[in-house]
């Protein structure tokens, strides 16, 4: 839902109302269905309109709702607040934004959903509040009026938002506790803007920005994204998942607070099947109540679906949910006919039970080629493989037939333990616990003995090289690293000291999950979903990456239960079957949004060749790897290749953003 933005000039060499509106224009695809702003300084605060505002909206009584054109205000405003708005919750005229409260005093641009906001609204309705609308949005100012920063602690949901409070003279921004719904800022040479996404600040003149090469290496070393504060942009901040901030309008002073933190069962319990059939029951009921809550809407709800166990799950909830009445889901999902990487067959089985109807949708390689520079300038950043194009296709899929919300099942593999890799640190757990008759019987269940103590040692010894304690083999491991210019590895030597000392080192599978759910993989995973979702106007939900109850509950159940006899996701198959087809509860062949990479590559490689330019060069061995190219993407080539793809995404992130 929605867009956000906003900038304070504290020395007035920014033209506030010119910078709010390049700022909002920049996001616009967030919100379509309206625009708003408001305009303050010391003794004015005014709610102001444009062109891209519906007429209704100027025409409603609300004092928030603005009367007056951006172009008709004189240009002395210390600080302007941006709006775009999708219309979801609350479609009439007084869910616009900016809002205020009836006395002035607060006022808010938010993106989000805050689920329980029937909820709140009620215990504020009894602590004396009163409310003008039905929106998820006034339940927060409220909500912040009354318990201050603690309302976080109240909202289970997605959200990013700044209030203006008009007492105190400060902003009060926050973002949810999972990284959802993102957040970025920029403070240099008194000026202070941010947004929801980095090009709309990357569009201000004065934002002074460059690449970051310290994100840039660690993209092409370790693959990772935003796993700092700081990003591919200098400069432009990212505000983390479970942290707010507190601006002081006076002092100018910008203190961020981590509000929240995710706790784990480090302990070890062994497997009690008792226990494990009340947590069954417990997690069920936790993850239904979760689907419920984000079927809250006044406009229809869709999903996503691959065939997969969670996004199955998910619409084997809604169909639940649904029954006795008419309403037949909408689920979108990327198919690849006659490709071994197709799920078509598991989600027909979806569709077929649940009687939904079923849109799909079958990108190729030449589509890609077409779409390649709006994918990437969409993200913002540059990109890991082309399984991003997949969900950017469903999420077009479901605008082009009008749905503007879909619930899809990101966080369910970091929560429930759904990759392989996590057997690793299982069956650490059964060995570190003296439990070896259960490792023999576990690792024998992973198709033999032989391929489990294979895969275990083999893992293990992945992870203490990405920890660097075995750093002679680090370049073993990357061959591509012949291919990076030897000023840029070198420069970057001190990097890996200091990016070691940010990374924990997980030893039981509940630390492993929670190392992943928090800032790091998940995260990456939700920039991308937020992006591919937004960019067509579509808001997607995910009821495990941020329903709190349910993640919460989670986490304190000991990671015994997590996996067994072989199997991922152990105690989640279990607790939803319910809402499966048999076949999918019993699948074991993992795959997501998978996309025919190397076929792709191979069939549009001349086309992608003269991306590698010399305008990498500063980073890659371009002569090199044109020299290489068509063996790296030979059709020949059995492996996935994702380096090649990362350097030509990387190419075109910087022509997009002339960096």
């Amino acid at each position: 839902m929605c867009g956000i933005s906003g900038v304070v000039s504290f020395d007035k060499k920014t033209s506030v109302q010119k910078a709010i509106v390049t700022m909002n224009r920049a996001i616009a695809h967030r919100g379509p269905d309206g625009e708003g702003f408001v305009l303050i300084n010391e003794t004015e605060t005014i709610p102001v309109f444009t062109e891209h505002t519906p007429k209704e909206i100027t025409e409603h009584p609300a004092d928030y709702c603005p009367k007056k054109h951006i172009g008709q205000c004189s240009d002395n405003y210390l600080m302007a607040l941006g709006h775009r708005r999708l219309s979801i919750i609350d479609l009439a005229p007084g869910g616009h934004q900016p809002m205020c409260t009836e006395d002035g005093q607060l006022w808010i641009t938010y993106n989000g959903e805050i689920y329980n906001y029937i909820e709140l609204k009620e215990e504020l309705n009894k602590l004396g509040h009163s409310f003008r609308t039905n929106s998820d949005t006034e339940v927060i100012l409220h909500a912040y009026r009354q318990w201050g920063e603690d309302c976080l602690n109240k909202f289970n949901g997605m959200w990013a938002f700044v209030i203006y409070d008009k007492h105190r003279n400060k902003l009060f921004g926050a973002r949810d506790r999972f990284g959802v719904k993102p957040f970025y800022y920029y403070f240099k040479n008194k000026l202070f803007c941010f947004a929801s996404e980095q090009k709309a600040l990357r569009a201000l003149p004065e934002v002074e920005t460059e690449l970051n090469t310290s994100a840039a290496y660690d993209f092409f070393l370790h693959a990772e994204l935003e796993y700092e504060t700081a990003g591919f942009f200098k400069n432009i901040i990212e505000l983390f998942p479970s942290t707010c901030f507190d601006f002081n309008l006076h002092t100018q002073e910008l203190k961020i607070k981590q509000y929240y933190q995710l706790k784990t069962n480090r302990s070890f319990s062994t497997y009690n099947q008792k226990e494990f059939d009340s947590l069954k029951q417990e997690v069920s009921e936790l993850f239904y109540k979760s689907v419920q809550l984000r079927l809250r809407s006044d406009v229809p709800v869709g999903s996503c679906l691959s065939g997969g166990i969670d996004s199955s799950a998910i619409v084997g909830a809604m169909n639940k949910i649904n029954n006795g009445t008419e309403n037949k889901i909408n689920l979108f999902s990327a198919v690849f006919p006659q490709q071994s990487i197709d799920e078509s067959k598991w989600a027909q089985m979806v569709v077929n039970t649940t009687r939904s109807t079923w849109h799909t949708t079958t990108p190729s390689s030449h589509e890609l080629l077409n779409d390649l520079n709006d994918l990437i300038y969409s993200q913002d950043i540059p990109l890991w493989s082309t399984s991003t194009y997949a969900q950017y296709r469903v999420m077009k899929l479901a605008a082009n037939n009008n749905i503007k919300v879909v619930l899809d099942g990101q966080g369910g593999d970091e929560l429930f333990s759904g990759y392989l890799p996590y057997f690793a640190w299982y069956w650490g757990d059964l060995a570190a616990n003296g439990q070896w008759g259960s490792l023999r019987k576990e690792m024998k269940s992973f198709s033999s003995l032989g391929k489990g103590i294979n895969h275990f040692t083999r893992e293990k010894l992945k992870h203490s090289i990405s920890r660097g304690k075995f750093s002679f083999l680090k370049d073993f491991r990357n061959k591509e690293l012949q291919y990076f210019h030897p000023d840029f590895i070198q420069q970057h030597r001190q990097h890996e000291v200091q990016r070691k000392q940010r990374i924990e080192d997980p030893e039981t599978l509940n630390e492993k999950l929670l190392t992943e759910f928090c800032n790091t993989r998940l995260k990456g995973y939700l920039k991308c979903e937020d992006r591919c979702g937004m960019r067509w106007s579509v808001e997607s939900r995910t009821p495990f990456a941020d329903d709190i109850q349910l993640i919460e509950r989670v986490f304190t159940i000991p990671g015994i239960y997590k996996m067994k006899n072989g199997t991922t996701k152990y105690l989640m198959r279990e607790a939803v079957q319910q809402f499966l087809p048999k076949e999918i509860y019993a699948r074991k062949d993992k795959m997501g949004y998978v996309t025919p990479n190397n076929k792709w590559l191979f069939e549009i490689k001349d086309e992608l060749k003269p991306l590698i330019d010399d305008k990498l060069k500063d980073i890659i061995d371009t002569k090199k790897l044109l020299k290489d190219f068509d063996l790296l993407l030979s059709k020949n080539f059995s492996k996935e290749n994702p380096f090649v793809f990362k350097a030509l995404a990387f190419s075109i992130w910087r022509r997009s953003f002339k960096l």
